[in-house]
């Protein structure tokens, strides 16, 4: 099996969206762990984008868990899987 590294602060972000914390209390468990802490802007990209991003697509979260893919990334890859290419 290959081995992949966990990004620890993604998973700390997640499942602290997963639950409802507030940014307050995800900054605390960050500065618990010695890890950057987050703005009010990024926790709510957490919240209102990455956190439906992830339950809607094993997939997704294994790109933002794995491979701390980037918003642009996530907003590429979408557009790519919803747009329909016409046949001429």
């Amino acid at each position: 099996m290959l081995y992949q590294k966990i990004n620890q602060r993604n998973v700390i972000l997640l499942s602290a969206a997963a639950k409802g914390l507030t940014l307050e209390d995800v900054n605390c468990r960050l500065k618990e762990r010695l890890m950057a802490v987050t703005t009010q802007l990024n926790w709510n990209v957490w919240v209102n984008f990455y956190l439906p991003l992830a339950y809607s697509d094993l997939g997704y979260e294994r790109e933002l868990i794995y491979n701390d893919r980037s918003l642009a990334w996530f907003a590429q890859d979408l557009k790519r899987r919803y747009h329909k290419n016409t046949i001429s």
